[in-house]
């Protein structure tokens, strides 16, 4: 068996070119945010990122492995600022899961429940998302669901996989390749 050459995987990535900083600093302008994108809440910038993502398809450019980081780096931005910012966005797609709820257990506004309909919320939510998570230990039968339901239960298990996927990418920069199927 011929040797064959060892190919060193570069841990760090090149940077972004200009128009990308040019479209997130757009983005935040338009969206009416005055501060400077490192300064930006998380949840705004989770909006400029979603802009961007949109410009840059317009412009027919291809996504790179990891482009939300090494964006994050160039304008300053900490990762810490981006888990932030993810955490923060969980929290709020399952806050509107729960309202949804609330509104078909006829129980009106989250903010006007007394804790013990809260608590029912809560549950309800939390049954919701896992028993219709395509994981879940005993799967229940989501089609009935109405569509705004469905629309927010896909959000949710988007932004759960999302968490996966920047792990998986962060790994892969560290040099760690290997495949999903591997970890069970």
């Amino acid at each position: 068996m011929p040797d064959v050459p060892i190919v060193p995987v570069p841990t760090n990535k090149p940077d972004l070119p200009p128009e990308w900083i040019e479209a997130a600093e757009t983005a935040a302008h338009n969206l009416g945010f005055s501060k400077t994108l490192a300064d930006l809440s998380p949840e705004h910038w989770q909006l400029v990122l979603a802009s961007v993502t949109d410009r840059m398809r317009l412009r027919g450019a291809s996504l790179p492995l990891g482009w939300r980081h090494t964006l994050a780096r160039q304008v300053g931005r900490g990762m810490e600022d981006q888990a932030a910012a993810h955490i923060v966005a969980l929290r709020a797609k399952r806050e509107e899961i729960a309202a949804h709820v609330a509104h078909e257990l006829g129980l009106g506004d989250l903010a006007m429940l007394s804790p013990a309909d809260r608590a029912t919320v809560d549950q309800q939510t939390d049954e919701t998302i896992e028993g219709c998570s395509h994981d879940a230990a005993e799967p229940v039968e989501c089609s009935d669901a109405d569509r705004t339901m469905r629309r927010l239960l896909s959000e949710h298990r988007a932004l759960k996989e999302l968490k996966a996927d920047e792990a998986n990418v962060r790994l892969a920069e560290e040099g760690e390749v290997f495949a999903p199927e591997d970890d069970a």
